[in-house]
């Protein structure tokens, strides 16, 4: 479904970021992908959603290059950080976005999610007026209304409390199953290992495994398999000796 081919990415002609990229990623994926600050994920990301240029490679959704409009329509792309139209209410952003993907207000589904994170009286009050975690919520619920074919976040989850976070845990497992595809970023390994069924992991530009979650979880769990891949023994003794 997306086709990702020798994808080469630097900036101002440094080191390079992401160095031969190859990746296919399927309907019902819930793709984690993981690696330390500065590995490429978010620039992989901006690289798929067309906000930067390629430079080397291409990237195609059902063999139509990621740049056509009618691609970028089946992409939905929850930075990590929370920067919103602050004029607007809860319901304006709503049917803002949706108007912006050509899409029809669900009314129910609305209804519902709202009930879920407790958020039907916020819907009519201005967005400057949301605390940080209400503005997660609101990003959560467009999305989910917006149904995208894609749908990639970003530390989204970063903020929201422990109960909205276990409702978007299972909106999100519901989402999959809908033979929708998810790509997800998160320093938070064991929320990755519980949620999704495919891990990437990118280091030193280059991706280091590709597997299905349970065989990661069959042999061991994340987080050792990422230590692994940073020589977490090797990092003990140089850091205990210094």
């Amino acid at each position: 479904m997306l086709e990702i081919a020798e994808i080469k990415f630097s900036y101002n002609k440094g080191t390079p970021v992401l160095n031969n990229i190859n990746l296919s990623i399927n309907k019902g994926d819930f793709l984690a992908l993981v690696g330390p600050n500065g590995c490429g994920k978010t620039t992989l990301i901006k690289l798929i959603c067309d906000l930067l240029e390629k430079q080397e490679g291409h990237i195609k959704f059902r063999g139509i290059d990621n740049d056509r409009l009618q691609v970028k329509k089946s992409f939905l792309y929850l930075p990590s950080d929370d920067v919103l139209p602050d004029f607007l209410t809860g319901a304006e952003y709503i049917d803002l976005m949706l108007k912006m993907y050509e899409k029809t207000l669900n009314q129910t589904a609305l209804e519902k999610m709202s009930e879920f994170y407790s958020f039907e009286s916020a819907l009519d009050v201005l967005i400057e007026e949301y605390s940080h975690g209400m503005k997660k919520k609101i990003q959560l619920m467009t999305a989910l209304l917006i149904e995208p074919e894609i749908l990639i976040i970003d530390e989204t989850l970063n903020g929201i409390d422990i109960e909205s976070l276990e409702i978007t845990k299972i909106l999100l497992k519901k989402y999959m199953k809908q033979n929708k595809t998810i790509i997800m970023c998160s320093h938070d390994l064991h929320l990755l290992e519980e949620v999704c069924n495919r891990v990437v992991v990118l280091y030193n530009g280059v991706v280091h495994i590709d597997k299905d979650m349970d065989e990661i979880k069959k042999n061991s769990n994340l987080i050792t398999t990422f230590r692994q891949i940073i020589k977490h023994d090797e990092l003990i003794n140089k850091i205990m000796m210094s």
